[in-house]
């Protein structure tokens, strides 16, 4: 029956497909198929809410937004993808309660990128909301490169002393900056505070008259501030893919009311997802031989939604 099936979906543990996403995965990564941007694999990460069934127990677990129209709200969860700009996979997704930082699910699916055994070199991109001093620690730590795009408030003391567009600066661990850092990671707040300065490069592109775009960045010498910038609006691929997720795949029409359905169902649908991908890779593989073929003037490419 129905009911019976429901039951018996509760022992089944979700873990198993995130493992058989990592196994399909890095039979690719292992292959040498991998597309690298100058030698990288480039990653990006992102959060995002997704609606769960609205029960008693996901509300608990996951928590909910309110509104001026409703007390209780709908009940979200916080999402964060890892995804591959130029390859099209994600390569792991973290389901949290929605006031979990977005910095700290970051954190997780780089841990959960680590154990995959990607051997890769790593250049991750990121929005504004996620350059702290401590997610950039993590990252060095990691040996992973990382493009950061500040906000208009960020690190505003060092930006104010620049004399160019492009500098190699430093970050002053000061005290203001380490209170958030003392009270979520304590352990890792003495270490911050003896290391005292991050250096790091910072880039500033004219977008408008009164507008900026601003970067920070690992990457010190080997790329232009030109191909940092065109490299970071790649980022927005990850918008599109979450986009294809959620209206396409219906990533949120969970099939039950129980927590572990939720999560279930979200991993699994990452695995639908990436086999997908796998499928329209090879489709656009194919109908990119015919276009050079019959020399048309836009390359061609296989409709995702079929």
């Amino acid at each position: 029956s129905k009911q019976g099936y429901l039951q018996q979906r509760k022992r089944l543990n979700s873990e198993i497909f995130s493992s058989l996403n990592d196994e399909y995965l890095m039979d690719f990564y292992n292959s040498g198929e991998a597309e690298l941007w100058n030698g990288y694999l480039l990653l990006t990460i992102d959060g995002s809410k997704a609606e769960v069934p609205n029960s008693k127990e996901n509300r608990a677990c996951f928590g909910a937004m309110t509104n001026q129209y409703t007390e209780t709200g709908q009940v979200r969860a916080m999402v964060s993808g890892i995804y591959d700009i130029l390859n099209g996979f994600y390569l792991g997704i973290e389901i949290a309660h929605i006031s979990n930082s977005e910095g700290e699910l970051a954190k997780q699916n780089l841990q959960h990128l680590k154990s995959m055994g990607i051997k890769q070199p790593v250049l991750v991109i990121f929005d504004r909301g996620y350059p702290s001093l401590e997610l950039i620690d993590f990252l060095e730590k990691e040996g992973l490169r990382y493009i950061f795009r500040l906000a208009s408030n960020d690190y505003r003391s060092e930006r104010n002393k620049m004399r160019s567009s492009d500098e190699i600066i430093t970050l002053a661990h000061t005290e203001p900056r380490l209170r958030k850092i003392r009270t979520t990671h304590p352990e890792r707040y003495e270490y911050m505070r003896a290391k005292v300065e991050t250096t790091t490069r910072l880039i500033t592109c004219k977008l408008s008259a009164d507008k900026n775009l601003t970067l920070i960045t690992n990457l010190f010498s080997q790329f232009t501030k030109e191909q940092l910038q065109e490299l970071y609006y790649q980022r927005w691929e990850i918008e599109k893919k979450y986009h294809t997720l959620k209206n396409k795949i219906k990533f949120e029409s969970v099939t039950g009311k129980a927590t572990i359905y939720v999560y279930q169902d979200f991993q699994a649908q990452m695995l639908v997802y990436n086999m997908v991908q796998d499928i329209r890779r090879c489709a656009d593989s194919e109908v990119r031989k015919t276009g050079d073929e019959k020399r048309l003037k836009y390359p061609v490419r296989a409709n995702e939604n079929i």
